[in-house]
Formats: structure tokens, C-alpha cells, sequence
């Protein structure tokens, strides 16, 4: 996985100078996160079965293979945790259940390798939370001039296990919600927006359904800051905190794709 030193993709100088600091904290924890985890389980299973004499079978599927993510921090956790289950599959438990059967030392090594491994792949999502926090908070007007995906979280009325989320792409804007099993999704592709507007919803009103989940029932937006986007067919309201902030850089975001030449 390339993971470039300096700040990947912004042309705006002083943007990039602002955002180094954060990107260099967050690019170390995400090489942990996605290389540097992943790579220890590969040496622990090696070492287990060479330890153990179960050589057969642990080999090249064993290397993980992460790739297209670092301009997707949302979907840091998400690939840490996956992988690191993968090779709990495919390589830990194989190997810890050989030299666990294979009497003597066996089953010290594999109680050890099996701690360690599972440590591991929990250091694994924690430095890749770490790492997306680290890069995306505080939200700022200058992350619309990076590639990065930016997700907020969507202020919703919460019933039971309610989740959602808006996020900033680079060619639109995308927001989903989640209760239990139904969701719902929508988007906005950059050339259909017109105007965004930061507004808020006011206390009297309550909350106001905001997306339509699978099961048919709606999520609601609870009263707030909120931002409404213009378009020539439709009005989008987005409940987010800091409406302000989210404006000027879904702006730069705007100004951004705008400017660069399209493949």
C-alpha cells in the first residue's frame, strides 16, 4: 500500500501546509494500522509454524493485500478490521490449531501466537480509528481541497440503535442512515448543486423526517443546525453540526473538482 510522505493531492499550497501536521500523524497510524499489524500476524504465523514443524500450506496467502484506501479514510477501520479477521481465518487459527496438536511446546506457542495475534488486529482498528480522527478532526474548510473522503455524523432522533452520516466525496456528496437492519442512501453529484445555504431548524417545529429507510419508515432530523442544498429539481436538507464549517468546505471541495481536468 503507497502511502506518500507529503500530504497526497491538494494543489493549494497553503492548504497543504496547513493540513502536513495532521497528515503526517495520521500516515503513521495508518501504516501501523494496515501494514505494520498485519505484517506481525504474518511473522507470528511463520514463526509458529516453523516452531512447530506445520511449514505446509502458511504461506504467500498469508501477506494481506490492502490497496485504494488512502483516500478513503472512512473506510480505514472497516479494512483494518477485515483484514485482520481474514488472516485470524485463513492463518492464526490454522496454524495455532496444528501446533497446538502437535504435543510438547505446541500448545505454549500457540497460546502465545493466538494472544498476540489477536492483540494485534485490535491494535490494528484502534490506531486505524486513531488514524481517521486524526486526519478529518476538527473539520475544516481546507480538507475540501484534499481527495479525501470527509464524513460527519447526521444529527438524527434517536429511537433505538439510529445511526447516519453525511459524507463529502470527490465528485459528490452521499449521506445514509441506518436502523437496525433497514437503511437508507442518497446522493448529490457536484453538478447538480446550485447553492448551499446554512440554516437551522428551529426548536418549535420538532423533528422533521429526513430519509427513507428500507423497511419504509423514516428517520428524523432533530431541530438544529442544518444545511440546505439547492438544486434545480430539489432542496436537500442535511443536519449537521457547524453548518458554517460545512459550507465553506464543501465550497473548496466544489472549487476543487471544478478545476481539475476530468479524466
Amino acid at each position: 500500500m503507497l502511502v506518500p510522505t507529503t500530504m497526497p493531492g491538494v494543489a493549494d499550497p497553503q492548504a497543504a501546509a496547513l493540513l502536513q501536521p495532521r497528515w503526517d500523524r495520521a500516515r503513521g497510524l495508518l501504516l501501523t494500522a494496515l501494514a505494520g499489524c498485519p505484517w506481525a500476524i504474518v511473522v507470528l504465523c511463520v514463526l509458529a509454524a516453523v516452531l512447530t514443524g506445520a511449514t505446509d500450506g502458511f504461506k504467500a496467502w498469508l501477506i494481506p493485500r490492502v490497496r485504494g484506501l488512502v483516500h478513503e479514510p472512512p473506510r480505514w477501520v472497516r479494512a483494518a478490521f477485515f483484514t485482520g479477521g481474514a488472516q485470524l481465518l485463513l492463518g492464526v487459527f490454522p496454524v495455532v490449531g496444528v501446533a497446538a496438536g502437535s504435543g510438547g511446546a505446541g500448545a505454549a506457542v500457540a497460546t502465545v501466537v493466538l494472544v498476540l495475534a489477536l492483540a494485534a488486529v485490535t491494535l490494528a482498528v484502534s490506531f486505524a480509528r486513531r488514524a481517521m480522527s486524526t486526519l478529518l478532526t476538527p473539520v475544516s474548510p481546507e480538507l475540501g481541497a484534499t481527495p479525501f473522503t470527509v464524513a460527519v455524523r447526521a444529527r438524527l432522533r434517536d429511537t433505538g440503535l439510529v445511526s447516519g452520516s453525511v459524507s463529502i466525496g470527490r465528485t459528490g456528496l452521499e449521506w445514509t442512515a441506518r436502523r437496525h437492519r433497514a437503511v437508507g442512501h442518497d446522493r448529490l453529484l457536484f453538478s447538480e448543486l446550485r447553492d448551499v445555504q446554512p440554516t437551522v431548524l428551529p426548536e418549535a417545529a420538532g423533528p422533521v423526517p429526513w430519509l427513507m429507510l428500507s423497511d419504509g419508515s423514516a428517520v428524523q432530523a432533530t431541530p438544529g443546525p442544518a444545511v440546505l442544498l439547492h438544486t434545480p429539481s430539489r432542496t436537500v436538507l442535511l443536519p449537521v453540526d457547524e453548518p458554517h464549517v460545512f459550507a465553506r468546505l464543501l465550497s473548496v471541495r466544489v472549487s476543487t473538482w471544478r478545476a481539475t481536468p476530468p479524466l
